[in-house]
């Protein structure tokens, strides 16, 4: 039965006194209990004999699908009583590394790959290797390389994301203009967003996203820019920033010109996020494209009036990414987070499970992963690029930002804003 819960550690975790609902399943352990799902494996919360408690923490974008995984649980493994906690993403990383690193947190933790380098260098999480032998690795996207660091797997991933381009066809309809189409390309997207952008109703081709709050969905935009122009962010070995090389010019020119000299993004856009700002925009009908994964499948498909459709980003790799689980050093019953996680990525468990598309290409026959735009967003996530995970990237992707605004601000050019995130970024990685 639901009900609240607020631990010490979760107390540290809501410094701003938010309110969360925690939902709490509780039962007796029997051996061999199996998935709630056919063809399900059998769980264990560690003992055969008694209760265990085991304490999750997960975006809140996972609110609504707890119920289902705490019911399954519950008869996977009736002696475990599963508490998973949704909070929101602002500050989700930092505090839960503060919270794990002052020795509270919970059994298991989910990260963005992104984040997985901070963990890694603080030392905050325990290794999988002896836990998956029998893991088939090969049927995980690209993402489950993020969770390796010195040789050894941290982390696990049960969501990746591919990015894909989304078109408002109503939009694209009322201006005449052919849907965009695989094998396009950069300059060919400019276009199309100048046909689309009618600055006298606040209608703009294109979003981009340069906001702090959520510096993912900057890199996220920015990312097959940099890719396919032959840019990168650091050198092959990850040793010294590449912010000055002129591929990686040209790609940040490119894409703050969109803002600043095509005028074919919202004038906001320098505070964006794509998710908070850019998506509820396109849903209004006054964006006409945007990059994302299949969380806006998943928004825009609330919206039976919104017409949209969806194809590949324009030519050169794409971003890839995703969710990992990851158990910290500090929990109390790691061996009940292994065994919950494991469980949870069986193909079917995860297919029926997970309300974001599945780190797995098996578990993608069930639920409603198989569908066109799901397998087009799985396309990106197992051919696409991943950011670098060294532990020095969070704070990198943050001074980036400040000065992809400083180049939209007007306050600096693209050389000088490049030339001092290079030289901070080095400091970082010296």
């Amino acid at each position: 039965m639901a009900k609240l819960r607020l631990n010490s550690a979760f107390r540290l975790f809501c410094k701003d006194g938010r309110r969360f609902i925690v939902l709490l399943a509780a039962g007796i352990f029997f051996a061999g209990a199996g998935s709630l799902f056919a063809g399900g494996g059998q769980a264990s919360g560690g003992s055969s004999d008694k209760p265990v408690n085991l304490t999750v923490w997960m975006g809140s974008w996972w609110a609504d699908g707890v119920p289902k995984i705490v019911e399954a649980y519950k008869k996977a493994a009736p002696n475990v009583n599963l508490t998973i906690e949704t909070l929101p993403i602002n500050g989700y990383f930092d505090n839960a590394a503060t919270t794990i690193l002052g020795g509270g947190g919970p059994d298991l933790l989910a990260i963005d790959a992104y984040m997985m380098g901070t963990f890694f260098e603080k030392g905050l999480l325990r290794p999988w290797d002896d836990k998956i032998k029998n893991l088939d690795l090969d049927d995980f996207a690209g993402v489950k390389n993020a969770g390796i660091y010195q040789g050894k797997r941290y982390g696990i991933p049960y969501r990746a994301s591919g990015s894909i381009l989304y078109y408002n066809k109503t939009l694209f309809d009322k201006a005449g203009v052919s849907y965009p189409q695989e094998g396009w390309t950069w300059d060919d997207l400019r276009s199309i967003a100048q046909k689309l952008t009618v600055p006298s109703e606040q209608q703009y081709g294109y979003g981009i996203a340069a906001g702090q709050k959520d510096t993912g969905n900057v890199f996220e935009v920015l990312n097959p820019v940099v890719w396919a122009f032959g840019g990168d962010y650091l050198n092959k070995d990850q040793t010294q920033a590449n912010l000055t090389d002129p591929n990686t010019i040209k790609a940040v020119r490119f894409w703050s010109d969109l803002y600043l000299k095509d005028k074919v993004v919202p004038p906001g856009s320098i505070n964006y996020s794509i998710t908070a700002d850019v998506m509820p925009l396109f849903i209004g009908n006054k964006v006409a494209m945007l990059i994302s994964g299949d969380q806006a499948n998943s928004e825009f498909s609330k919206y039976p009036d919104l017409k949209f459709g969806f194809t590949v980003l324009p030519k050169g790799p794409t971003g890839t990414g995703g969710y990992m689980w990851t158990v910290p050093v500090t929990a109390k019953n790691p061996d009940a987070a292994f065994a919950f996680a494991l469980w949870f990525l069986e193909p079917e468990n995860l297919g029926n499970l997970t309300v974001r598309i599945p780190a797995r290409v098996s578990a993608t026959k069930y639920g409603a992963w198989n569908t066109p735009v799901y397998q087009t967003i799985l396309k990106g996530a197992l051919s696409g690029r991943l950011n670098p995970t060294i532990p020095q990237w969070a704070e990198m992707q943050k001074i980036i930002t400040v000065e992809l605004q400083n180049i939209l601000q007007g306050a600096k050019t693209v050389e000088q804003a490049m030339e001092d995130a290079n030289r901070q970024c080095n400091a970082l990685l010296k």
